[in-house]
């Protein structure tokens, strides 16, 4: 940009100059004499024709310039997409760039360990040593200097890693020659060292993984992809009066209440994994899911309803994907928005599977009760299978019910109150609260929707299987995509598309056929909020404060889906004939609408934090470039590159509104 001004500087000069010289010809030219005879009338074609050449010659500059303009845009947005795949290519960058609640986990926990290894320091640090050069390989790491690797070699000489057994304040640590990771070294290191060996151990990106993978799959699979289906059994329970006494309100709120508990419980559910383990946090979870479909086949009151399809199940979707979905990072790094995406699928395949077979069992048995009991054997039975063959890479042990200070440091670390004071976790939250709350509105309602319009109860679990089909093709490819564009471009994108299709698709939606089209196009990209949180999380907090914060943006917005769907119905007018969800309608289409407002917010910020970053590496090589004794040539090169970077910093960093919203729309990947 600041070289466009300047080229737009030196074509005024030029301007000026030619119109001096044409007016100093025209002083020096000899006095021209007229007469009568010489003057004659104005002549309208050279008239037209001046102007006609006027116009093109000032279109033609306008033109000019807007081109050059656009083009020093494109150099600008294509040097910053070059640093962002330059830095692509350093494991420590992908792993930042895609952290997740295992690697959080993972990092509390080797940072937590303060007893001696039962080997030398010198053969750990040279054990950490080979891993870490050998780890920065040009196939992994193309992007580390000589000088960065034996900085990162000299810090694994000065440090060693501890398991956890004994307690003690920092200070007593370092009295007895203990010391801890330094806040500067790569969190790759501090995340994949492998405490019992010292080495360096990067995830395979393959092997048992995809065994692992499919484990992940089934659990998604039986948990929230067959919640999916309650949709149908909403709609059955709404036109059947299943539960004399039963208002639309209460099947609404037996609704939310399995997803308010299935959210709100999840940073409970990681503590509590981290105290008995994995496979017993995920087998008592399947067991209570067990329990509560058989239970809820029996109920015969509405209380019982809540208590088994309301708080049991929701209780145990979270006690068994949550812990399910921490072994994944421990087996892919480079693979792993591949491999979480694939994991994904199991929530769109559930809903289509489940959702198909409940409205059969509903049409054939006529009620609930051996449509529930199937349901839960079937589950459990899947998650059961998951179970046996999940396996962790490198565990970290569980803490154990025998130390309540132990327990207590688990709690303390997932509900840390300090991210509260960072404002943009905060805004994480709300757009994360507005986005599942308009997705779970219109999912819920829009098999009701279509019985509302004449469709039959075969056609509207249709419908609803047609949309989590689409959600098992879709939220894999979101994940690629946001690899590749940028997460917050691409959930931008999406939550756009997802606000024009509540608006101008789903309220003029009446026949089966505009219905289907509109369950594939929003079930494509409905699940924005699902995919994009974590990562997003990711790219807004520094490591160390990624566990509260992910924990934070589950718990803070989960009581406003407990009454998703009681909202859905109270705004349902039934007086209405044509179209009695029409005020839902709208309401769903503003969530997404703050939802789209708060993630532009985001994104402004994001853009930020990476210029802010950018500049200040470029005015350190500033600094270098002038002390530089290297070819002359070289280093004006570098030196003219680095200053039109300095520029563009400069001016994009700059304060006021409208700097603000340039930075909004600056097109990088982010």
């Amino acid at each position: 940009m600041a070289s466009a001004s300047n080229n737009y500087v030196s074509a005024c000069s030029e301007m000026a100059s030619e119109v001096s010289s044409e007016v100093s010809s025209i002083n020096s030219s000899p006095p021209v004499s007229y007469s009568k005879a010489s003057i004659a009338a104005p002549d309208p074609l050279s008239d037209l024709h001046s102007t006609k050449s006027n116009d093109a010659s000032r279109a033609l500059s306008i033109t000019r310039t807007l081109t050059s303009r656009f083009n020093d845009i494109k150099k600008a947005v294509d040097d910053d997409n070059a640093q962002t795949e330059e830095a692509s290519a350093d494991v420590n960058k992908i792993l930042e760039s895609r952290f997740d609640v295992a690697d959080a986990i993972r990092l509390q926990h080797n940072e937590s360990l303060q007893s001696n290894l039962n080997i030398p320091a010198t053969q750990t640090a040279t054990a950490g040593a080979s891993s870490w050069a050998q780890s920065s390989s040009p196939s992994s790491i193309q992007n580390d200097t000589t000088e960065h690797k034996a900085s990162m070699d000299s810090k694994l000489v000065r440090n060693r890693l501890y398991p956890a057994s004994t307690n003690g304040s920092g200070k007593d640590l370092e009295n007895q020659g203990i010391r801890e990771f330094e806040p500067d070294e790569p969190t790759v290191k501090r995340v994949f060292t492998n405490k019992s060996t010292g080495q360096l151990e990067l995830p395979p990106d393959g092997g048992y993984g995809w065994v692992v993978t499919f484990c992940v799959f089934l659990t998604m699979f039986s948990t929230w992809g067959c919640n999916a289906s309650f949709g149908v059994d909403l709609a059955y329970y709404l036109n059947n009066d299943t539960y004399p006494g039963a208002s639309k309100y209460d099947y609404a709120l037996i609704a939310g209440l399995t997803v308010f508990l299935g959210q709100i419980l999840s940073p409970f559910v990681m503590a509590l994994m981290r105290i008995i383990g994995l496979r017993a946090t995920m087998l008592f979870g399947d067991a209570v899911m067990l329990a509560a479909y058989l239970l809820a086949s029996f109920t015969t009151k509405l209380w019982q309803l809540y208590l088994t399809q309301g708080v049991m199940i929701g209780c145990s979707i979270s006690l068994i994907f949550v812990p399910a979905t921490t072994v994944l990072p421990g087996w892919f790094l480079k693979k792993r928005a591949v491999a979480m995406g694939v994991s994904l699928l199991g929530t769109g395949a559930g809903g289509v599977v489940y959702g198909l077979a409940t409205n059969k069992m509903l049409s054939d048995f006529g009620n609930t009760r051996w449509c529930l009991r199937i349901l839960g054997i079937s589950c459990s039975l899947s998650v059961l299978v998951a179970i046996a063959l999940l396996k962790e890479r490198n565990p970290t042990p569980p803490v154990g019910l025998r130390s309540p200070r132990a327990m207590f440091d688990q709690l303390k670390a997932m509900f840390s109150l300090k991210v509260i004071t960072k404002p943009f976790v905060s805004l994480i939250a709300l757009w994360f609260m507005f986005a599942l709350f308009a997705y779970n509105l219109m999912v819920f309602t829009l098999s009701s929707y279509a019985i509302s319009k004449g469709l039959s109860a075969h056609n509207a679990s249709t419908l609803t299987a047609i949309l989590n089909g689409s959600q098992a093709i879709g939220r894999p490819l979101m994940g690629l995509a946001g690899d590749k564009f940028g997460r917050a471009n691409v959930t931008i994108v999406l939550t756009s598309l997802l606000t024009l299709y509540m608006f101008a698709f789903w309220i003029p939606a009446h026949s089966f056929v505009q219905l289907i089209f509109f369950s594939i196009m929003v079930g494509s990209c409905v699940g924005v909020a699902n995919v994009m949180n974590t990562v997003l999380i990711a790219d807004m907090v520094k490591p160390e404060e990624f566990l509260p914060a992910w924990a934070f943006v589950n718990y803070c917005g989960a009581p406003f889906l407990l009454v998703c769907e009681v909202i859905a119905q109270a705004l349902t007018v039934e007086e209405n004939k044509s179209n009695p969800y029409l005020h839902a309608q709208i309401f769903c289409g503003c969530c997404f609408t703050a939802a789209l407002i708060l993630i532009s917010i985001l994104r402004e910020y994001s853009v930020k934090l990476k210029l802010t970053e950018r500049q200040a590496i470029t005015n350190e090589k500033l600094k270098e470039c002038k002390t530089s004794e290297y070819d002359t040539d070289s280093v004006d090169e570098n030196w003219d590159k680095l200053r039109e970077r300095k520029s563009k910093y400069d001016l994009l960093l700059g304060p006021g509104i409208k700097k603000y919203f340039l930075r909004m729309v600056y097109p990088m990947k982010v």
